[in-house]
């Protein structure tokens, strides 16, 4: 089956250092910097296709060299990208990154033409969103235009899998959001409750289904992720590896997780292979430049189960 994406594209410059810079402090780099694709959305749709689905992917980028660079990257690794626009008025996305020893990471982001991403747009997609399975949303475009998809989406009967990153705004009404996937800030951000503990967890969950939301999956990073729907709840233990870089390993759980339910995979089967594929996207730098394949996950899952 195929899944439609809407959300962003960037062009992530990734500085690595020895430390995340405190407020007014400069930090100098441990080496020359990297360009890398980049873009939740891209990111996603990008880990889509490598996940063996079919990707179709609707953006917007500047008429600019980044754009271009953007869109072969996404081709080649086989997303449909009939419905990205190139606007000649807007600079494609662009993210600042810096990536301590640990793997972790700060970054700012220039949305560019991800801003101009409008309902008009989404409306101009309306059959790739109809023909699609599900639904991944995200929120590096305009929360008018993520809802606009999402109405969308539930006119046609689509499955909505929706990434709420950045956390916008505590009570933020959505619509109908079938896989709701929020890291633990986002989770806490979202719901005025921390994530730090089983019960909260379920506290949170709650908030969640109180807003139409029908099965939540916190990703916990490396603690693996906490999945529940109105009958299902269970904890999916984590992957030990040894992280290079985290950038858009939420990004790769969402894409791989939404084409393990486009392949009909019950819902923790789903989590368990999007952490598995996580897990093994951080031991390699850039966001979507290295993507494990399908089966290199089930290699993966196969040899940490031994």
């Amino acid at each position: 089956m195929t899944i439609a994406v809407v959300g962003s594209t960037n062009i992530d410059l990734a500085i690595r250092v020895p430390h995340i810079c405190a407020k007014n402090e400069t930090v100098i780099g441990t080496g020359s910097y990297e360009i890398f694709g980049g873009g939740k959305g891209a990111n996603q749709a990008a880990s889509v296709a490598a996940a063996g689905a079919k990707a179709n992917f609707i953006s917007k980028v500047g008429d600019d060299a980044f754009g271009e660079q953007s869109m072969k990257g996404l081709i080649d690794g086989g997303v449909d990208c009939s419905y990205v626009i190139r606007d000649a008025n807007s600079s494609t996305g662009l993210a600042a990154i810096l990536v301590d020893d640990n793997g972790d990471n700060a970054i700012a982001v220039a949305p560019g033409a991800n801003g101009q991403l409008t309902t008009q747009d989404i409306t101009a997609a309306e059959a790739a969103i109809a023909d699609a399975s599900h639904l991944i949303v995200q929120l590096e475009v305009p929360l008018d235009t993520v809802r606009h998809a999402i109405k969308i989406a539930a006119k046609h009967g689509t499955s909505v899998i929706f990434n709420p990153a950045p956390a916008p705004a505590p009570g933020e009404d959505f619509g109908p959001v079938t896989y709701f996937t929020p890291n633990e800030v986002e989770a806490a951000s979202l719901s005025g409750i921390a994530a730090d503990n089983e019960r909260s967890l379920d506290a949170i969950t709650d908030t969640f289904f109180d807003r139409g939301v029908e099965n939540v999956i916190i990703t916990l990073g490396a603690r693996g992720c906490f999945v529940r729907s109105r009958d299902e709840r269970l904890f999916i233990d984590p992957y030990k590896v040894d992280a290079v870089d985290t950038t858009g390993a939420g990004d790769t759980f969402n894409g791989f997780f939404g084409a393990a339910l486009s392949r009909g995979e019950q819902l923790g089967k789903a989590a368990k292979y999007a952490c598995a594929a996580a897990a093994l996207a951080v031991t390699r730098p850039g966001a979507r430049t290295n993507l494990p394949t399908h089966d290199e996950v089930i290699e993966f899952m196969g040899r940490m189960a031994r």
